[in-house]
């Protein structure tokens, strides 16, 4: 998707696109240590199109502001940050620049019923969306990024009820899916991550990564939601026998009040 600079968009508090711009260069961090742990499968494979190949573009859904937009300059220069584009009285899409730069940062989208439907964004300021966001009645249910500068959509993540619980991931670049992340609904920080090693297009049992495993090979176990932390099992102990007790505390000048 190419975008041209313009002189207005979105505007949005910085502290929203550090947020975001966080979270994409984690995913990007995660996804490289994962890569490197395996072997390199950049030879390995089908080198001719199988059928099974994702669609990778990264396609821009139009929004144009026309003359019943209406634009916000939040930090006055004279530039839209925001600007609301309407079509028969109803709100469309937004264009937005989030950090006044002059430049898109996101558009975002809105269904019939005036709930959020779709949102890219541009986190590395280079005109072009790097994740696309699918929404329903207002609910993230996809998010497709790009994550390694290619300009072409390599991860897939799926949501239930607002909640990823997996991810699917083209890691060399082939369009094939050749990483298959599973996410512990009670922590999304926690994966556990099968790769295809020898080209197959399935996940290798010997392949598998777990992101929370312990050192020592055991598995933290999860506490539900809500549950109230262990309490010790073991009583305090008391003073040692045979302990020499604190001395008494002097009483205060004048006698006791």
């Amino acid at each position: 998707m190419t975008v041209s600079h313009r002189p207005g968009a979105a505007a949005a508090p910085c502290g929203a696109l550090q947020r975001s711009l966080a979270h994409w260069f984690l995913l990007s961090a995660t996804a490289a240590v994962v890569a490197c742990s395996s072997a390199d499968t950049a030879n390995l494979g089908p080198t001719s199109p199988t059928g099974e190949e994702r669609n990778t573009e990264i396609v821009h859904r139009p929004c144009v502001a026309g003359a019943g937009s209406r634009t916000i300059d939040a930090n006055g220069d004279g530039q839209a940050d925001v600007t609301h584009v309407y079509d028969g009285g109803r709100e469309v899409c937004r264009i937005v620049d989030l950090n006044m730069d002059r430049l898109f940062d996101s558009f975002v989208y809105f269904a019939p019923d005036g709930t959020e439907a779709r949102r890219e964004s541009d986190y590395d300021r280079d005109g072009r969306a790097d994740e696309i966001i699918t929404l329903e009645h207002g609910v993230v249910v996809m998010k497709e990024r790009e994550t390694n500068y290619d300009d072409r959509i390599d991860t897939w993540d799926f949501y239930q009820n607002g909640k990823i619980v997996r991810r699917e991931r083209d890691a060399d670049g082939d369009g094939l899916v050749d990483q298959w992340w599973q996410f512990d609904p009670n922590d999304p920080k926690c994966a556990v991550v099968a790769r295809d090693e020898n080209g197959d297009r399935k996940p290798d049992p010997s392949a598998v990564v777990d992101l929370c495993k312990k050192n020592d090979g055991s598995v933290p176990a999860a506490t539900p939601p809500g549950a109230p932390a262990t309490a010790p099992t073991t009583p305090m102990a008391g003073p040692p026998t045979g302990a020499v007790p604190p001395p008494p505390m002097p009483a205060p000048p004048g006698g006791t009040p």
